[in-house]
């Protein structure tokens, strides 16, 4: 049993990293150790649309949620164990384009198997995958909507993007356009 202290896309990284460990024909052992390598290398980035639905978890207080909608804040956020901010943006289009910012670092640092994720906001996520696709050269690993659970305690509009690297996932490097594995 391995705590990931993330979730949604950033588990579902951590889960192939295991699971190209036992494909590998690794024991227990080694799947537990490409489990912990792919948490420790993780990083994930989401942007909410609106801090209503984190008022409404109690993340955020009633004041803070209505002075943030009232100047267009975009709060970038990381989860890792807890939901923690990273930075504060204004409007939409300055918190997309932070999100791409933040692929052309993790570019940078060496992840280079890459994921978006997004709730209700199918457009969004789109297009975030298309400048991905130009900063990494390849398509992601998946792009997924996030679940219920999660997308109720951040409401629609929230989009994401999480990166490790390939070499983590036990997989060669790949074109845009070629499967992952």
């Amino acid at each position: 049993m391995v705590d990931s202290t993330v979730s949604a896309g950033a588990l579902g990284l951590v889960a192939l990293a295991a699971a190209g460990a036992a494909r590998a024909g690794g024991d227990a052992a080694a799947v537990v150790a490409a489990a912990r390598a792919a948490i420790d290398a993780m990083r994930f980035w989401f942007a909410v649309d609106t801090l209503e639905y984190l008022r409404r978890g109690g993340r955020i207080g009633a004041a803070q949620a209505w002075l943030g909608g009232a100047l267009k804040i975009k709060p970038i956020l990381t989860l890792d164990g807890e939901i923690t901010p990273v930075e504060r943006v204004r409007t939409s289009k300055r918190a997309f384009e932070r999100m791409v910012e933040y692929m052309h670092e993790r570019r940078a640092d060496g992840a280079d198997a890459w994921v978006v994720q997004h709730v209700q906001a199918q457009d969004v996520a789109d297009r975030l995958v298309a400048r991905g696709r130009e900063v990494f050269g390849c398509d992601p690993a998946f792009v997924s909507e996030v679940g219920p659970v999660i997308g109720a305690h951040v409401g629609p509009g929230l989009v994401g993007f999480g990166g490790i690297p390939l070499a983590l996932l036990g997989a060669a490097p790949r074109r845009a356009g070629e499967p992952l594995g």
